[in-house]
């Protein structure tokens, strides 16, 4: 495909991927709007409900690394089919309520079909298409756009009418098998829509690098593994992911610390689709003025205040309000932080043949946050009281913050030259 321009393929592939990304994981990672109601409706504790996102988040974070070598190597057409087939009954059959034992291998099935054939090949394919149309960072932004708008539409008006129901696990299971149904769909479709892996060894047209590896995965992998700008790419990404992970996942029931009722609590949540798309919107035109490195340690800046400020508010009703202002910030910042985390990779100067695996190392050591940190914030909150829990996991966020910085500042200065290059190439354009 020549520069800047479309094809109603790669544009129902990107469509795709933007959608599909957020429905595969929706059920996975809903628990802003949906704490209580999943806790009550699989009659487990806070405990047991973070060791399942712990069983998830491990084969997750293996997954991911694995799922680095088969985006290289194997046809998009299968690895995003099976995705989505396989995520969308396992979501079916959580939607049965079975017993704890079956949901713990719901959740781990869920760890291998959402990583090992799903996440790194979609960011594959997403900066493919960027390079198709001459700007891999916007196509990152609007990635993340089309993302957000499609949680806004699908999940609020499903949150609408989960709030119709009277009974709270019969809504929970409304919502579970809609997004099943989903993810069947999106499944067939992409039989249809993504490539076949025939042309994976022509080299792209632009700038004349190979698409797909032909190197061994052993030499592969230790020849990333030793360059020292890959690792900051991921200190960068871990700990600007860890924060707006954690406020995404709870922020609703962080409201609950003011006074906010169940209900409440589930369309509070939604203010994560309808916020991340604002700030994904803006770093596709600050990008390309700035870089995604800038961007991201900006962010991580205002992040720090906001959490400090949180640390210091008063949990009380009165400051709800305040409180749900502050968190739209941070959830736009999110936004903007996550269309940017992965093409930094860009400035650090990774080939599109390496681009698989770059991202799967990347994802396998920021995603290890998913393992643990569910656990441990479902001790602290059935240890303490929601105050004192919530405020355990601001301090621990400020020290995530830190370590973002402190490998953002390194990055920059070792990579000063190439990241102007980068700049002045996307502004001549």
């Amino acid at each position: 495909m020549k520069k800047g321009r479309f094809t109603m393929r790669a544009f129902l592939q990107f469509i795709i991927c933007g959608l599909g990304s957020f429905a595969i994981f929706y059920v996975l990672f809903c628990r802003a709007s949906f704490y209580d109601a999943f806790v009550e409706a699989m009659g487990v504790t806070n405990t047991q409900f973070g060791i399942c996102y712990a069983v998830y988040g491990w084969i997750a974070v293996v997954g991911y690394l694995v799922g680095a070598f088969v985006a290289d190597r194997v046809a998009p057409r299968w690895l995003m089919f099976i995705s989505f087939t396989v995520t969308g009954i396992c979501n079916f059959v959580l939607g049965l309520w079975p017993s704890y034992t079956v949901t713990l291998v719901l959740y781990a099935v869920m760890g291998i079909s959402t990583t090992v054939t799903f996440w790194d090949c979609m960011l594959k394919c997403n900066r493919i298409f960027g390079r198709e149309i001459g700007d891999e960072n916007k196509a990152f932004s609007w990635l993340q756009v089309v993302r957000g708008i499609g949680e806004i539409v699908v999940s609020t008006l499903i949150i609408f009418i989960f709030a119709q129901f009277i009974n709270v696990v019969a809504g929970l299971r409304f919502v579970v098998w809609t997004y099943a149904a989903i993810l069947i769909v999106f499944g067939i479709l992409s039989i249809f829509v993504f490539d076949d892996g025939k042309r994976g060894a022509q080299e792209d047209d632009e700038k004349g690098e190979k698409v797909m590896s032909d190197e061994g995965v052993f030499h592969q992998t230790i020849r990333l593994l030793k360059n020292p700008d890959l690792w900051l790419c991921i200190l960068i990404a871990f700990g600007g992911y860890n924060i707006g992970s954690c406020f995404g996942s709870y922020f609703g029931d962080m409201a609950g610390c003011f006074g906010a009722t169940t209900t409440a609590i589930a369309f509070i949540g939604t203010l994560d689709a309808w916020m991340k798309p604002v700030g994904a919107l803006g770093g596709s035109f600050l990008t390309t003025k700035k870089g995604p490195t800038f961007l991201l340690e900006g962010v991580t800046w205002i992040y720090m205040v906001l959490i400090a400020v949180f640390i210091l508010m008063p949990k009380t009703t009165t400051f709800l309000p305040v409180f749900l202002v502050l968190m739209c910030v941070e959830i736009a910042l999110t936004g903007l932080f996550r269309s940017q985390k992965y093409i930094q990779i860009r400035e650090a100067g990774i080939p599109m043949q390496d681009t698989g695996c770059a991202f799967g190392i990347i994802a396998t050591v920021i995603y290890s946050a998913d393992a643990f940190m569910p656990t441990l914030i479902g001790t602290w909150l059935d240890k303490y009281d929601e105050v004192t829990a919530y405020n355990h996991l601001y301090f621990w966020l400020l020290a995530s913050g830190a370590v973002t910085l402190a490998a953002v500042i390194v990055f920059r200065k070792r990579n000063k030259a190439r990241i102007a290059a980068v700049i002045a190439e996307d502004n001549a354009k």
